[in-house]
């Protein structure tokens, strides 16, 4: 086994790793997946899969990190259009903050109307909002 090469051995990742990695708009901290929190991975891990790979996050059910893992050709088909869902939607908030002038409440809004949801908590509204300033300040730091 082998230091894990997106927490460094730490077994999380945290916002220095999620930065270094430049993955501010796909990752939080927290239990690093690339080692699934063990801080040390196979040293043939490394060399199937790179360790920023965006889809490979803790929310992914056992058997799909297992697949991810193992390399599986549609879990990495899956992971493609992850990256390219969440750029689009990046290029959106982009699009209607800086080209339609509209606010991060707006965009919050109109991205949960997207996703067929009407009817969301305060909470999740407020997390969908801290997403999009995250977007705008991302632009901003470029």
């Amino acid at each position: 086994m082998v230091e894990c090469p997106r927490c460094l051995g730490k077994g999380t990742v945290d916002i220095d790793d999620i930065k270094r990695l430049k993955k501010e708009l796909f990752w939080a901290p927290g239990k690093c997946a690339y080692c699934n929190g063990l801080g040390k991975v196979p040293p043939d891990r490394i060399e199937k899969l790179d360790p920023d790979v965006e889809y490979l996050t803790t929310d992914l059910p056992s058997w799909e990190r297992h697949k991810v893992i193992t390399g599986d050709d549609d879990a990495m088909k899956r992971a493609r259009e992850f990256k390219e869902t969440v750029l689009a939607v990046v290029e959106e908030i982009e699009q209607m903050y800086y080209i339609e002038n509209k606010e991060p409440c707006e965009i919050a809004g109109h991205l949960f109307h997207k996703q067929g949801r009407f009817v969301y908590s305060a909470s999740e509204k407020q997390e969908m909002v801290e997403y999009v300033e995250k977007v705008i300040n991302s632009k901003l730091k470029k």
